[in-house]
């Protein structure tokens, strides 16, 4: 397979992730966590698990999820392993994955695709894509459309960068010092990486003013565009034009 076939097959894995989970949405509308696990047959409940967000126990029928979680990660976590599900019962789907990557990519590809369906069952692309058409990318989008459709800011964020597409970044910063709470996307710094006291996005917190223009990342990629703005104590980023280190 050449890099280009390679390149379209993982489009067309997410395009049809993103339907199964648009169907899913339609099916079994409101997507209660009841009716979220009932959905795939399954019941849910909350469980001490080391290490993990959520976990498919197909042995007993049901979905755990680890403790501590607010009602807003709940969902998300619901529905990120709701799509595991339907991508297990997608035979076709599931040979297209293992076609287009291999090894560790593999999962990791696996867990980025169920983020993408997770966030479509909750957050419709649609809606994303009028909020982005009003606004721009406008890193307030991440709260307000986390607001408005019940779901948690990393759950928003990863909507939004689905639907800006390759080369995008949604990231959180904040504390003290400013670290990285989330990052979804290209060139998206680890959790809990630290930024230097000198960097933009620590003076977007210490100042309270936004910043717009070509940033350098933690970690060493660059974006093109960045539009960053303090909210409540934190920083919130969106990104697009992306390279990662090194690229």
């Amino acid at each position: 397979m050449t890099a280009a076939e390679t390149r379209r097959l993982r489009a067309a894995l997410e395009a049809r992730v993103l339907e199964r989970a648009a169907a899913f949405r339609e099916r079994h509308a409101p997507l209660t966590p009841d009716r979220m696990a009932a959905g795939i047959g399954f019941r849910w409940r909350v469980a001490a698990i080391a290490g993990r967000d959520g976990l498919l126990d197909a042995a007993s029928g049901t979905i755990l999820v680890a403790e501590g979680q607010s009602p807003r990660r709940q969902r998300f976590t619901l529905a990120h392993e709701v799509m595991h599900r339907l991508i297990e019962e997608d035979g076709e789907l599931l040979s297209d994955l293992h076609e287009a990557y291999e090894g560790a990519a593999l999962e990791r590809a696996l867990e980025r695709l169920c983020n993408l369906g997770a966030a479509e069952m909750l957050l419709p692309r649609a809606e994303v894509a009028r909020a982005l058409a009003a606004s721009g990318p406008n890193p307030r989008l991440l709260w307000e459309l986390a607001d408005r459709f019940g779901v948690s800011e990393p759950a928003a964020a990863v909507a939004v960068v689905g639907a800006l597409g390759p080369g995008s970044l949604a990231a959180v910063f904040g504390g003290r010092p400013p670290a990285v709470y989330f990052a979804f996307g290209a060139g998206a710094p680890a959790r809990g990486a630290v930024l230097p006291e000198d960097h933009p996005l620590a003076a977007v917190l210490t100042t309270g003013l936004p910043q717009r223009g070509a940033l350098e990342l933690p970690g060493g990629a660059r974006a093109e565009r960045a539009w960053a703005r303090p909210w409540r104590g934190r920083v919130y980023l969106l990104a697009t034009g992306v390279e990662a280190a090194g690229g």
